[in-house]
């Protein structure tokens, strides 16, 4: 059994005789003799006022005191180790995650209000769902994503709302329907990106889908999509700030699609119930701030 350093060492003792349920086998797992236990048990009894241990013959069992005792220290001990994680996670850098569109557009205003706050931090690229795994996992403290979430299984604050459109390379002064963009070849991210959900979700809403499209190109990285599109190879969807100066430089061109009307939510998510809740409320404070 792992030492609480928080907890007193005969709270410690204790737990492990309920665990055990014996003197001699609690010895053994805090590497203590077996008269150490019990010496410690019958003084903390003396300072209580009360009795911890039932003796049978060589078996203990618990008084009813020492078992509420035991669940209050269970919760003390579980409380101790977030505290103490909280803490640990104050003075380690902060572990960021964002998805590539956001790692583009938004990630590095954030990165230089951290720095110029002093604040250590580490960043992670990936898509929607390889961050949401890793938070999960305990391998991020929070992620900047755009894709849909199952919003119980996480805490989460929206940050703000980006437009999503459709761009070429080609200026198109009327407005267009879906079925003309069928014959263009479409630039997509891969699966499990949020953009790619958002367009899949968008399509099937107007009763069509990827399938559609007579080409479908699958390109992991929106600066390469850009790159294409500024060639002049296909059509894209994705967040307007990802374009925005090449939209200024009439490299690329905003085409106004009749049934497209999207201002997707930006979030900052954590894993649920997890004490890095303030520092949450101030990182989702600088991102709505450099916005």
């Amino acid at each position: 059994m792992e030492k609480d350093p928080l907890l007193d060492y005969r709270g410690q003792t204790l737990l492990a005789v309920a665990k055990t349920g014996s003197l001699t086998a609690a010895a053994k797992q805090l590497f203590i003799t077996q008269p150490a236990v019990s010496q410690q048990l019958n003084a903390w009894e003396k300072e209580l006022g009360f009795r911890l241990l039932d003796h049978q013959g060589k078996k203990v069992t618990l008084t009813p005191a020492a078992k509420r005792l035991v669940d209050y220290l269970n919760f003390l001990a579980h409380e101790n180790q977030k505290m103490l994680d909280e803490l640990k996670r104050q003075t380690a850098p902060l572990r960021l995650g964002a998805t590539l569109s956001i790692g583009s557009f938004l990630l590095p205003q954030v990165l230089t209000e951290m720095i110029a706050q002093n604040r250590p931090v580490t960043t992670q690229i990936g898509n929607t769902q390889t961050l949401l795994n890793q938070i999960q996992r305990g391998e991020l403290d929070a992620a900047l994503v755009e894709g849909d979430f199952d919003h119980q299984r996480f805490d989460w604050e929206e940050i703000g709302l980006e437009p999503f459109a459709l761009f070429g390379s080609q200026a198109i002064d009327r407005p267009v329907a879906l079925p003309e963009l069928f014959d263009y070849p479409l630039l997509i991210r891969e699966s499990g990106s949020g953009t790619r959900q958002i367009l899949e979700k968008w399509l099937q809403a107007q009763g069509s889908a990827l399938t559609n499209f007579k080409q479908v190109i699958e390109i992991g990285s929106p600066a390469t999509i850009i790159t294409l599109l500024k060639d002049g190879v296909g059509i894209s969807f994705m967040y307007r700030a990802l374009v925005e100066d090449d939209l200024q430089s009439g490299k690329l061109f905003e085409w106004d699609l009749n049934e497209l009307s999207i201002r997707h939510a930006l979030y900052l998510v954590t894993a649920k119930n997890s004490f890095f809740k303030d520092q949450r409320h101030q990182l989702a404070k600088i991102c709505r701030q450099v916005r």
